[in-house]
C-alpha cells in the first residue's frame, strides 16, 4: 500500500532516557511527519524536541484532543491532510496511542479512507503490568476506569471478581492517580481474601514498583499510591 500513512507513536510513561525505550527508527520516522494528533500540544512539542525532530516545531500542524471544539472536526483534519499526501502522527501523552487513550476514531477513519496505519514500538503500561503480574496473560480484560462513586465502584469490583472466578480471566483497570488510595481501599474491602491483586506503579521509571499478592496479604502492606501512575490487576 502506498500513499500517506497514519503513524501511531508511543511516548514515555515518565521521565527517563528515551534511548532505552524507543528504537532509532521511531526518531527517523518522526522527521517525515508534519501533522500530529495529540492530547496536549505543549507536551507533544517537548517530546518531539527531545526526539530530535528536524522540522522546526512552529512549522508543524497539531490537532489537540484536549482543546477539541465541536466546530473543528478531527476527521476533517485527517482527511484534509491525507488528501494533501502528508504523513500524520497520532501521539499519546504517555504510553501507547488508542489504549486507554483517545484517538481510535481517527484510526478507524484512516482505515475507511484507505490510509496505511503503522503502529510503532514503545511502552504500553497495561501490557507491561500484565507481563509482570504473574496473573493469567492468556485471558484478560481491560476495563478502563471504574466508577467514581464508592458504592458503584464496589459493585463493579464484585462483578469483575465474579468474572474472574468463573473464567480465570484477569481483570485490569486504572484510576486517576489522586484517587488511587480510594480505589485500593475499595478493593481490599470488597474482594475475597484469596483473590490476587497486582498494582504496577511508575512503570519504566526509576521509581517503578510492582506488588502482586493476595488481598489478605495486601491488608498487611503499608503503601501510599497517591498521585502515582498505576495499573490494577485482579487475578487467581
Amino acid at each position: 500500500m502506498t500513499g500517506p500513512a497514519l503513524f501511531l507513536i508511543p511516548t514515555p510513561l515518565g521521565e527517563q532516557d528515551f534511548s532505552a525505550l524507543f528504537p532509532p527508527l521511531n526518531a527517523e520516522l518522526l522527521s517525515s511527519i508534519e501533522v500530529f494528533f495529540v492530547e496536549d500540544i505543549r507536551t507533544a512539542r517537548r517530546f518531539l524536541l527531545k526526539c530530535g525532530m528536524k522540522t522546526p516545531i512552529d512549522n508543524l500542524a497539531f490537532f489537540s484532543f484536549k482543546d477539541y471544539r465541536k466546530e473543528v472536526n478531527p476527521l476533517d483534519f485527517l482527511r484534509e491532510h491525507a488528501a494533501a499526501g502528508k504523513n500524520i502522527g497520532l501521539l499519546s501523552d504517555a504510553g501507547t496511542p488508542c489504549v486507554a487513550d483517545p484517538g481510535h476514531i481517527v484510526v478507524a477513519e484512516a482505515h475507511r479512507i484507505g490510509m496505511r496505519v503503522v503502529p510503532l514500538i514503545g511502552p504500553n503500561s497495561v501490557i507491561l503490568a500484565l507481563m509482570a503480574s504473574g496473573l493469567n496473560g492468556q485471558n484478560f480484560s481491560f476495563n478502563g476506569y471504574l466508577p467514581i462513586d464508592k458504592q458503584n465502584r464496589e459493585k463493579q469490583l464484585l462483578f469483575l471478581e465474579s468474572l474472574l472466578l468463573k473464567s480465570g480471566q484477569t481483570q485490569i483497570f486504572i484510576e486517576t492517580p489522586y484517587r488511587n488510595n480510594q480505589l485500593l481501599q475499595s478493593i481490599l474491602h470488597t474482594c475475597r481474601p484469596d483473590t490476587k491483586l497486582c498494582v504496577a506503579l511508575n512503570l519504566t521509571t526509576p521509581e517503578e514498583q510492582i506488588i502482586s499478592a493476595t488481598i489478605s496479604k495486601w491488608k498487611k502492606i503499608k503503601t501510599d499510591l497517591h498521585k502515582q501512575p498505576a495499573i490494577f490487576l485482579l487475578g487467581k
